[in-house]
């Protein structure tokens, strides 16, 4: 049998779909802009390091390892790094290596500086990362990651691949 209520009210559920279908396209996508705002975080800031090149010499199995790669900043700002995170090693330092006395020193850093628009190499025998207690065992050619944070907090995820170690 027909029924007079259910057709219109099927009527009117078509019609409030449609008129409810634009609003809530347009708020889904205004809300999914927002999102992508918020993750992009920094890049978005003005801020753009990047880090390329990025490896760490192969070490005995539960031995200090280092981090080398090129940061470049591509920001209007200069970036403080002040440390850096990773699951993989108890703790990260920033080292500096110079000759003192014929004597070749390192020392921990407390921050360093990559001006706006420059960049900052992290080679053997100079500025590098200290990669302290690791939590596994690294062969050649393994990746891992690591995080540089600067003085905002901001993060930069960089990927490390485990290289021959350079004589």
């Amino acid at each position: 049998m027909f029924n007079s209520h259910s057709a219109i009210d099927h009527f009117e559920i078509i019609a409030v779909s449609k008129f409810i279908e634009y609003p809530n396209t347009m708020m889904i996508r205004r809300l999914a802009f927002a999102l992508f705002l918020g993750f992009v975080g920094p890049a978005q800031a003005g801020i753009n390091l990047t880090a390329t090149d990025a490896w760490s010499p192969q070490a005995p199995p539960g031995r200090m390892m280092a981090g080398f790669m090129h940061i470049e900043n591509h920001g209007s700002d200069a970036i403080i790094l002040t440390h850096a995170e990773s699951d993989q090693f108890g703790r990260i330092e920033i080292h500096s290596m110079r000759m003192d006395d014929g004597v070749m020193r390192m020392r921990k850093l407390d921050a360093l500086e990559v001006p706006s628009g420059e960049s900052v190499e992290l080679r053997p025998g100079g500025l590098h990362l200290m990669l302290m207690q690791p939590q596994g065992r690294f062969e050649l050619g393994d990746r891992f990651e690591l995080e540089l944070i600067d003085s905002a907090d901001n993060r930069w995820p960089v990927t490390l691949e485990v290289r021959e170690r350079r004589r």
